[in-house]
């Protein structure tokens, strides 16, 4: 699939980006891309996978760590930044379809341009990460909405009973503090906007993270906000999380000597000692009480 330098230029004025710099590199990346036949078959391939059959295997993608083993060695940087630009018309869509409102527009508009901004201006990456991209379309394909300090997902089965369910997914932004005033503000509010958009009612709420950790818990305080989090839910134990921990607890994506993980929070300092042990962090997943 040839990628269009005007449907990039809509995406960019859609997302209201207007770094110079990051517009080249996007201009860039498509002249390599409609260059390289092998590039543009991954393209359309992938293409399929995020926007046209929906999630039958976004699972897999979850899984890849760099754009290396999607594309191969000397791939452009900015192919993940325009495999999420190309959705802007479908995005723009499905806001119509859905008919979300003015707010719920514009959180979805930042979100996505947090998206495919934030890896490049918070981190110094070259490019977002194959997550950031994935995450982008959540909301460009309308799996989810945003009330107050909480997003919600639509899901069309029950991660814990491995059943068919409709149930909404409790996402947590990292980008604010988890104040227990405003998550049960958020949760209370969410119904109407979970009936409007989505069509439920009264779903079964459940949330799968780190936050929800045993190991995290332990090494807080009680009254800490994590832990009236916790407090919310039914949990059980999942998989090791360490990739979850690096990236919200120290904003890193790898290291290879926790000697060097950062201490500039109380959570990292405490953290950071409980690895040098020799110890695992697991994921919990819970049912909302």
């Amino acid at each position: 699939m040839d990628i269009q330098t005007n449907v990039i230029k809509e995406a960019i004025e859609f997302y209201n980006i207007r770094d110079t710099e990051y517009i080249e590199k996007c201009y860039e990346c498509i002249e390599f891309i409609n260059k390289n036949a092998n590039i543009k078959i991954k393209m359309h391939e992938l293409f399929n996978i995020l926007y046209i059959d929906e999630n039958t295997q976004l699972s897999e993608l979850w899984k890849i760590k760099n754009i290396e083993e999607l594309f191969g060695k000397d791939c452009h940087p900015f192919i993940t930044n325009i495999l999420l630009l190309i959705s802007y018309k479908k995005h723009s869509d499905n806001m119509k379809k859905y008919k979300l409102d003015k707010k719920q527009c514009r959180i979805h508009k930042e979100r996505v341009k947090g998206a495919l901004t934030n890896d490049i201006y918070q981190r110094n990456y070259n490019g977002i990460r194959i997550s950031q991209m994935l995450w982008g379309t959540y909301f460009t394909n309308l799996k989810l909405i945003e009330v107050g300090r909480l997003q919600y997902e639509f899901c069309k089965n029950n991660p814990i009973t491995n059943k068919e369910e409709q149930c909404i997914k409790i996402h947590i932004p990292s980008d604010k503090k988890l104040d227990n005033k405003e998550v049960k503000k958020s949760l209370n509010s969410s119904k109407q906007f979970i009936k409007r958009y989505f069509k439920l009612n009264n779903p079964k709420y459940y949330c799968n993270s780190w936050l929800l950790s045993n190991q995290i818990r332990n090494l807080l305080q009680e009254d800490s906000n994590i832990a009236k989090f916790q407090d919310m839910f039914n949990i059980n134990e999942t998989e090791e999380c360490i990739d979850d921990i690096l990236n919200f607890v120290y904003n890193i994506r790898n290291i290879n000597d926790y000697n060097n993980l950062a201490e500039n929070t109380t959570l990292q300092r405490k953290v950071k000692k409980y690895l040098l042990e020799g110890k695992s962090i697991k994921k919990g997943i819970g049912i909302l009480k």
